[in-house]
């Protein structure tokens, strides 16, 4: 399971300038997996969680790419960070369509 933090209100799988992934953590990539309260302490008080299964992220032509959480992570979720990125044959307009099939 993947997770993906959000802020209610606000799209959860928008790409910003400049970056060249979405941040997500892989549930079950650390032992034992990361528990929902784990990982929302790390963020705002207001953030919640969307989940989408690898096989979801992959229907829409996009990877998920194993990426080293920023160093003020705690480090089971530097270990279970990942990018939800475009896949090999998609322009970056493309992989926004794609972002967005995920909402």
């Amino acid at each position: 399971m993947i997770a993906r933090i959000a802020i209610p209100g606000r799209p959860a799988f928008q790409l910003r300038k400049g970056e060249e992934g979405i941040s997500a953590f892989a549930m079950d990539a650390v032992d034992p997996p990361l528990t929902e309260s784990e990982l929302l302490s790390a963020f705002r008080a207001d953030s919640v969680l969307i989940y989408r299964i690898e096989s979801e992220i992959e229907e829409h032509g996009l990877s998920l790419v194993m990426v080293p959480g920023s160093d003020s992570l705690p480090e089971r979720l530097r270990d279970a960070h990942r990018e939800i990125r475009a896949g090999a044959d998609q322009n970056r307009l493309a992989y926004k369509k794609a972002l967005q099939a995920l909402e």
